[in-house]
């Protein structure tokens, strides 16, 4: 939804009759004299920043400011399913340069880490653009990855390469100050050394470290801004994104891992709310000229303003749309949902194991070679989803080995080739990485035929968590959480998704029923359905997982 901001004026009434009988001119609102507000500027990045990580780690001030909490009359578009650019790899040089010029690498030439060969006359950083839009304006771009000494160096912007402590304190201190700068640009690089180090997924004690000490810097800067005299007379806008996110102890991979940032744009003129879609980190670059009153269009810039539209997360029973609930209770499998398909067994190499499941009883699949294995979903290939392409799904497994040749745990396609129509999960897809995980793929219409998202980690012999939801804005979420509580996203655009294809879904069985390749594991509290829900109802449904509350009882 769009939010709309109204003003009002009483100009035309001209006079009021008092108590007294004496005519009174009345004060237009319209016609008084407003002073505007001076802007100024803010933006952060933080390298290394899985979006994730804002929810799970120790970060107070982060999500104070994402839920419109930081100060009175500031609010926050804010988006935990950003991107990086896609025409580098996920690297800190292309994302640090595309962040601060708005361009992404097909312009700014930069794909990797090492020497600026970017055109900086042609396309300079933000803090130029203001410095020759606004004569006088003090620009400040403090760092300390050596290599951002590159970045549209300019006698107008003052350059400070220091430590990340000894550039936090600094931050703080020239923030606070009365002569403080209008226009700030401030990389800090602690996640980056915290995930290089110790792991960015699964996550590890010193990335959480790093995270939390980002945070604690830029709550003290927060909080020199907010302290300063003028601060009622300012118009601040704080922006928040990241170069890339991470897997394992590396960054430079495709699949969400490494692509999935935070971008949050905190103001007194933006709405409060998500940000629809998949916003870029390089969209920093064109908000902030707006917010400087600098018109972009004649720049050529790649990015986009973003905040004055959000998307507002509206409340929707777990109920609707609900299509099959699968509890694996009871002496055979039904589908809670009366009105829903029917499930039913086929082959046997698939039972409903008594005991040993996640909450009770579970599905079980013994990965013996017969291709006629499985529940078949009989009906579901009837399904009519939200929007055409609207669906979501949650489940736990648990896969006791490794396995061969991409099982399905759960789908509705052919998964002969992964481009055909309609989604999957699969048990073992490899990419990019010699050890295989848990993946979703999905069949795609237009230029890009098909989306491999992953792979989650697997943790053999232990029930794990997956959700996947694809709302109408086209993101989709793939989700993973362990026992540990600690809850994974990926966030991915899949606007030309192809959920339906005549074929019906099938747990641990492609949509044909034919795969050769047979699923080996265990699945319970299995729920589909026919539209997406929301990220606070997948957060919801898997705290009550770990807290041992099957899905009914959210019901």
């Amino acid at each position: 939804m769009k939010t709309l901001h109204a003003s009002f004026s009483v100009s035309g009434l001209g006079t009021l009759l008092c108590a007294t009988g004496m005519i009174l001119p009345v004060l237009s609102f319209a016609d008084a004299p407003v002073t505007p507000k001076k802007p100024k500027a803010l933006v952060i990045m933080l390298d290394g920043m899985r979006a994730d990580a804002i929810e799970n780690a120790h970060a107070p001030n982060l999500r104070m400011l994402r839920d419109g909490k930081w100060q009175a009359g500031y609010k926050c578009a804010w988006s935990l399913g950003a991107h990086t650019i896609y025409d580098a790899v996920t690297v800190s040089g292309p994302n640090h340069t595309a962040i601060a010029t708005g361009v992404t690498a097909k312009k700014h030439t930069i794909m990797q880490n090492r020497k600026s060969t970017c055109d900086f006359k042609k396309w300079p950083s933000w803090l130029v653009r203001v410095a020759d839009a606004k004569p006088g304006t003090k620009g400040l771009f403090m760092f300390s990855w050596r290599w951002d000494n590159q970045i549209s160096p300019d006698p107008r912007v003052e350059f400070i390469h220091g430590s990340d402590a000894g550039n936090a304190e600094a931050m703080a201190k020239r923030l606070a100050a009365a002569d403080a700068p209008d226009a700030v640009q401030w990389y800090i690089d602690w996640p980056d050394h915290g995930g290089h180090g110790f792991g960015y997924y699964p996550y590890t004690t010193g990335y959480f470290n790093t995270v939390y000490l980002s945070d604690k810097a830029i709550g003290a800067a927060l909080k020199a801004i907010a302290s300063r005299p003028t601060f009622k007379d300012e118009d601040w806008m704080i922006i928040v994104t990241a170069d890339h996110g991470g897997y394992w102890r590396t960054h430079g991979l495709w699949g969400g891992h490494c692509e999935t940032i935070p971008f949050l744009v905190a103001g007194r003129n933006v709405s409060q709310g998500r940000i629809p879609g998949i916003p870029q980190n390089y969209y920093a670059a064109p908000t902030v000229l707006a917010h400087f009153g600098i018109d972009s269009s004649g720049f050529n810039l790649d990015g986009k303003i973003v905040g004055s539209e959000t998307v507002a997360e509206t409340k929707r029973s777990l109920k609707e749309g609900l299509a099959v609930y699968l509890p694996f209770e009871g002496k055979q499998i039904e589908n809670k949902v009366a009105t829903g398909p029917k499930p039913e067994i086929c082959g046997t190499n698939t039972t409903l194991q008594a005991k040993g499941g996640f909450i009770g009883n579970c599905l079980h699949m013994d990965g013996s070679t017969n291709t006629l294995s499985g529940v078949c979903l009989k009906g579901s290939e009837k399904l009519a989803f939200e929007n055409g392409s609207g669906f979501a799904m949650s489940m736990w497994v648990r896969m006791p080995e490794e396995q061969k040749n991409d099982p399905v745990i759960v789908a509705n396609k052919d998964w002969n080739k992964g481009s055909n129509p309609g989604i999957l999960l699969t048990g073992n897809k490899k990419i990019q990485s010699k050890v295989g995980g848990v993946c979703f793929n999905a069949g795609m219409g237009g230029p890009r035929s098909r989306i491999d998202v992953g792979p989650y980690d697997i943790e053999f012999g232990k029930w794990t968590f997956y959700a996947v939801t694809l709302g109408a804005d086209g993101v989709l979420d793939f989700y993973q959480g362990g026992r540990d509580g600690h809850l994974y996203r990926i966030a991915f655009n899949a606007s030309t998704i192809k959920t339906k294809t005549g074929l019906p879904f099938r747990l641990g069985q492609d949509g044909t029923g034919k795969y050769p390749a047979a699923f080996k594991g265990d699945i319970d509290d299995f729920v589909l359905w026919t539209r997406p829900i929301s990220h606070e109802d997948v957060r919801r449904i898997y705290k009550a997982g770990i807290e041992g509350i099957p899905f009914e009882d959210l019901l």
